[in-house]
């Protein structure tokens, strides 16, 4: 007569472990998904390849290109002679977007921008007939930094902003004197909040 043991072999027991162990090494990384400081270095770097394909593009086509960064938003737009428009033949330079808690924030010589100053008084245009092209009631929007054709461009720095109001706030900054390469600096980490 025959017993049968009950239970499990420790082979059986090593190959669960091994399952598990790989599921583990699969699953938690795309739980937690990625740190926000890894985060916002992707999204420097990506906006100074950007910037420096924008300056590029404006020397060999000899275009006057501007950036204009407006709540959480940054778009590159071209001077086609009579105002600013989104730059031509160009799907890679459209506007950018970020959602909370990542933010932008523009700086021209560490002074931060004033949205009041950089209104052009309408009243000074009041002369000019509107062509087919403008619509009266379509606000004009200006870059606060220029991208010259002949490769000079406005110093400025761009901050790329994490704070979810929970943790410390972390932040890049990229900089640009008056000329290419722009420097991504950071992470840097607000102890202040």
């Amino acid at each position: 007569m025959s017993r049968r043991v009950k239970g499990f072999t420790l082979l059986e027991i090593m190959l669960v472990l091994v399952v598990l162990g790989m599921m583990y090494t699969a699953v938690i990384p795309n739980i937690r998904g990625t740190e926000p400081a890894d985060e916002l270095e992707k999204h420097s770097h990506t906006f100074a390849e950007l910037f420096s394909l924008a300056s590029e593009y404006a020397l060999l086509n000899n275009l006057e290109l501007g950036l204009h960064v407006e709540d959480n938003v940054y778009r590159f737009l071209a001077f086609d002679g009579t105002r600013w428009v989104p730059v031509p033949d160009q799907d890679i330079l459209t506007e950018v977007a970020f959602d909370e808690p990542f933010a932008i924030e523009l700086s021209l010589d560490d002074l931060p921008i004033d949205e009041d100053a950089m209104q052009v008084n309408q009243s000074m245009f009041e002369d000019f007939e509107y062509d087919e092209g403008f619509k009266e009631d379509e606000e004009p929007v200006y870059p606060q930094v220029f991208i010259l054709s002949g490769g000079d461009i406005t110093p400025f720095k761009l901050t790329f902003i994490y704070d979810d109001n929970y943790d410390i706030p972390v932040f890049y900054e990229v900089l640009a004197e008056y000329t290419l390469p722009l420097k991504v600096e950071g992470p840097f980490e607000d102890e202040q909040g």
